[in-house]
């Protein structure tokens, strides 16, 4: 992969070389933030501030996509060497 080019992965996955997960034991949920007071309180609860919120765009996109094109609903019945 390209140096500056990242991959959006979730708490699954380790902070390392071009992978973007979010903090472990630290705020994450949106929730987590809502109502007064209860902002980040530090670099690494705004990363996951962020990457909640930008996690939650991309499953609302895949929901659109499934939702209009059906071949995203499952796994397409192609080999995998068709495939590529």
């Amino acid at each position: 992969m390209q140096l500056g080019k990242y991959f959006f992965v979730d708490c699954g996955f380790s902070n390392r070389r071009q992978f973007l997960a979010s903090f472990r034991s630290v705020r994450y949920h949106l929730q987590d933030f809502a109502g007064q007071g209860n902002d980040p309180e530090n670099e690494k609860e705004l990363f996951n501030l962020r990457h909640a919120s930008l996690r939650n765009v991309i499953e609302k996109i895949f929901g659109i996509f499934k939702s209009r094109f059906i071949i995203f609903k499952s796994t397409p019945p192609f080999l995998f060497k068709t495939q590529v």
